[in-house]
C-alpha cells in the first residue's frame, strides 16, 4: 500500500527538541507544546511527507507515558485529533518511560507485514528500535529516520545505518512548537513547589479559600490564551483538573497555608473552584 506512517517517540521528541530550542537540559515536566497540537501534528506531518516524495497518510502514532494515573491534557487532545493514535507506556521511579519502545516495534512491525504502508518516517534517537527497522525492511518498507537537532549527539550511530534515510528537523522549528512550561516553573520565593508531608490540621475555611483563589490567580496569569482555550475546551468533556496544573495547585495552596496537607475535601473543593474560575474566564473572553 502507498501509503506512509509516522512513529513519535514523546520522550525523545521533547528532551532533544527542548536541547534544540532552548540549548539546555530540562526535564519533561518543564517543556510544553507553544502550539496547539493539532497545529503541530500538521506541521511534522508535512516535514515527514517531503522525506516520503508525498505520499498520503495512513496515521501518526503518538508514543507517551501518564505524568499520573491520568493522562495529561495534552495527551488527551492528541488523542482527540483525527488521524492520531496515542500509545501509552509507563513512567518508572526514576521519570523514565517503560514499554514504548516495544510499542514501537510491534506496531512498525505489523504494518509492515500487512503491506498497510511502504515507507515509515521514525522520531527517536533509540538504538534498541534497530530491530523494528530491520524487520519492516525485509517486508519491503523503507524506513527514514527523522531526528531533532544534533542527530550526531542524540540519534543511535547504529539506527542512523539501518535507516533509508536520515534528516532532522532544525532548532528554529522546535522553538516555534515548544516552549518551558510555567506550571512546573519556580514560584516567586525561587522554589519548586511539591507536596507536602505534614500532618493535616484544621484550617479556617475563609483562609483556605483566600489561598486557592490566590493560586489559581498566580497559575492561570502565565497560562497563554491558546491553553487557556484548551483547558476550556477540556472541561468541556471531562470533570477533572490535568495533572500538570493540579499537582502544582495543590502544592501552591499547601504552601500558601504554612505546609499543611489538605484535606480530601479541600482538595475537591479546590479543584472544583479551579474548573469554575477556567470557564469563567473563557465565557469572558469569548464575549468580548
Amino acid at each position: 500500500m502507498d501509503r506512509y506512517a509516522i512513529f513519535v517517540d514523546a520522550g525523545y521528541f521533547f528532551a532533544a527538541g527542548a536541547q534544540a530550542a532552548f540549548k539546555q537540559s530540562v526535564t519533561r515536566r518543564q517543556v510544553a507544546l507553544k502550539s496547539s497540537p493539532a497545529a503541530m501534528v500538521a506541521d511534522l506531518c508535512s516535514r515527514a511527507r517531503q522525506m516520503v516524495d508525498n505520499l498520503p497518510l495512513l496515521r501518526a502514532y503518538w508514543y507517551d507515558a501518564t505524568p499520573g494515573p491520568r493522562l495529561s491534557m495534552e495527551q488527551l487532545a492528541l488523542a482527540m485529533l483525527p488521524g492520531v493514535k496515542l500509545r501509552i507506556g509507563v513512567l518508572n521511579s526514576m521519570g523514565r518511560q517503560k514499554g514504548v519502545d516495544s510499542l514501537i516495534v510491534t506496531d512498525i512491525i505489523d504494518l509492515a507485514r500487512n503491506r498497510a504502508i511502504a515507507d515509515a518516517v521514525l522520531m527517536t534517537g533509540d538504538e534498541d528500535l534497530r530491530v523494528a527497522v530491520q524487520v519492516a525492511q525485509s517486508f519491503g518498507v523503507r524506513v527514514h529516520l527523522l531526528g531533532a537537532g544534533d542527530i550526531t549527539r542524540n540519534v543511535s550511530d547504529f539506527l542512523q545505518m539501518e535507516a533509508d534515510s536520515v534528516t532532522s528537523l532544525e532548532d528554529r522549528w522546535f522553538a516555534s512548537h515548544l516552549e518551558l512550561n510555567n506550571s512546573f516553573m519556580p514560584t516567586s520565593s525561587g522554589q519548586m513547589l511539591g507536596n507536602s508531608g505534614l500532618p493535616e490540621t484544621e484550617a479556617d475555611e475563609e483562609e483556605f479559600i483566600e489561598a486557592a483563589e490566590m493560586s489559581i490567580h498566580e497559575i492561570l496569569e502565565y497560562v497563554e490564551p491558546d491553553q487557556m482555550a484548551q483547558l476550556g475546551q477540556h472541561f468541556t468533556f471531562q470533570n477533572f483538573v490535568p495533572p500538570e496544573y493540579d499537582r502544582r495547585l495543590v502544592a501552591m495552596v499547601s504552601a500558601s497555608l504554612n505546609g499543611r496537607k489538605l484535606s480530601v475535601e479541600e482538595i475537591r473543593n479546590l479543584r472544583a473552584l479551579f474548573v469554575r474560575t477556567v470557564k469563567k474566564r473563557n465565557s469572558s473572553e469569548s464575549s468580548t
